[in-house]
């Protein structure tokens, strides 16, 4: 049995309540988790070590070990969670201008035409050129350039938090003019059925307005410009551009395991940073979680007892397309957990803990304990003890799908949060000493499986051994 680490004893729920505080309504993202788990996270982490988040999301890691004084770095594949990030990054300093700086945006918009605009899914032309003239201008004054063409990845790299900010305030305008045709599901966008949206003249420039005014009074709670380096920047959790041994705590989420698309959810803040169609998709397939297939399917024998059980069962399960599409999409998903919980071990310097928060989700009527794969992935990729805190949550996608009672009663689900510590003995011998940044998580000579089937040398610690699986119990906690 795993002894329970002191500070983890009272970690409040990770899931974001409805109501939410002025940290976790900043900017909704339906895969957040709260901003006072972080707190009590970074907490008990050590004091001085970076904090990495390779599925950075909309910021709440970054964000809050900025404001207890600790260097981060964050990673999103999604440009537009990039530039949400970097937006809350932004230091009270400047609070006193954004109104002057909305206004000087608003003076000098003029509508700009672009071909085949993303926007044109929802809006009228005359609406699109619109929030372009407002994009331009913006450009112009913030980030010396308006280009007309997709904001590429580098381009968001190298976006300033000020100008990250108004680009969150055109993503909040686009999304609030295009409410009317949002359905029940929150993660995915339909275009308007019968005729484009067509607001009124004045909406878009006074939409915009009115949230930059909103956004200004929740972001500058306390002084984030001071000497902390946080960073956030494009990256795929699978290929991290870091060192080894560059970081000495992690604390993340992965992608939910439950189908979501996470590129069509943030469709208007794709559609902002004029992101089309073909750029959509090539983003939904470099997603951990994405449910397109994209053929990378790993090696399941790799991953663990209770992986191989669960694919088993969604295997031989009687419903249509499960022994197919359903295998397809979930052996993708542990493929990719599974590189980049390798990635994480690479990156994470011996000694350090690394924070998951999981959750867990049903295939039909079968139980795919998620939390539970990843743990036993992370004991098998070099991490020691694997502490997990198990929290019942009533409110889930599932929820939302009448046809969830034709397999089981329920549809609550458990978040649990791991906490992985590195064994700081030893580094796999097959490992070279030090991945270049432009390799995969793994060398091609050797994998996760084959490290942890090595023998540790005679000087390293005897609490190495392959692992057994029998790890400690989650802990149960209240339900949200």
């Amino acid at each position: 049995m795993t002894k329970t680490t002191p500070w983890l004893a009272g970690l409040p729920n990770p899931k974001v309540g409805v109501a939410g505080g002025p940290l976790d309504s900043w900017y909704r993202y339906y895969a957040g988790y709260s901003a006072d788990l972080v707190s009590e996270v970074l907490a008990g982490l050590p004091e001085g070590e970076t904090v990495l988040d390779p599925w950075n999301g909309t910021g709440t890691t970054t964000v809050m070990a900025a404001r207890h004084g600790r260097p981060t770095r964050g990673f999103d594949v999604n440009p537009a969670l990039v530039v949400v990030a970097k937006a809350r990054l932004l230091g009270n300093s400047v609070a006193a201008s954004i109104g002057a700086l909305t206004d000087d945006i608003i003076a000098h918009a003029s509508p700009v035409p672009v071909p085949d605009d993303p926007l044109l899914f929802w809006f009228d032309i005359s609406c699109a050129e619109q929030i372009r003239g407002l994009q331009t201008s913006t450009d112009r004054l913030l980030v010396a350039s308006d280009d007309t063409t997709s904001k590429t990845a580098e381009a968001v790299d190298a976006m300033s938090s000020l100008a990250a900010f108004f680009y969150v305030a055109l993503f909040r305008t686009v999304r609030l003019l295009a409410a009317p045709t949002t359905g029940t599901n929150p993660t995915w966008w339909k275009k308007p059925a019968e005729a484009v949206l067509t607001p009124e003249p004045n909406a878009v420039k006074e939409t915009f307005r009115q949230a930059a005014q909103e956004l200004s009074r929740g972001l500058h709670g306390a002084r984030l410009d001071g000497p902390v380096r946080a960073v956030v920047t494009t990256g795929d959790s699978r290929k991290l551009p870091l060192e080894d041994d560059a970081v000495g705590a992690a604390l993340t989420s992965p992608p939910y395991c439950t189908r979501i698309d996470y590129a069509i959810a943030t469709l208007p803040e794709l559609a902002v940073l004029r992101t089309g169609d073909t750029d959509v998709r090539v983003l939904r397939d470099r997603m951990v979680g994405t449910p397109t297939v994209t053929g990378r399917r790993g090696q399941p024998g790799e991953w663990g007892p209770a992986a191989a059980t669960f694919l088993g069962q969604v295997t031989a399960h009687p419903s249509k397309a499960s022994s197919t599409y359903y295998l397809k999409f979930f052996e993708q998903y542990y493929a990719a957990m599974w590189e980049s919980i390798g990635e994480l071990r690479r990156v994470c310097r011996p000694g350090g803990t690394a924070v998951l928060i999981v959750q867990d989700n049903h295939y039909k009527d079968v139980h795919n304990d998620t939390p539970g794969i990843l743990r036993e992935m992370a004991a098998m990729a070099g991490f020691g003890s694997a502490e997990r805190h198990d929290f019942a949550i009533s409110r889930t996608m599932a929820a939302m799908n009448p046809r969830v009672r034709a397999y089981r009663s329920g549809s609550s689900a458990l978040e649990s949060v791991l906490v992985l510590s590195f064994r700081p003995a030893w580094r796999c011998p097959q490992t070279p000493a030090r991945t270049p940044p432009h390799m995969t998580a793994w060398p091609p000579r050797t994998s996760p499986a084959a490290c942890s089937r090595q023998s540790p040398p005679a000087s390293a610690t005897p609490a190495y051994a392959a692992p057994s699986f029998a790890l400690a119990a989650p802990r149960q906690r209240p339900t949200a």
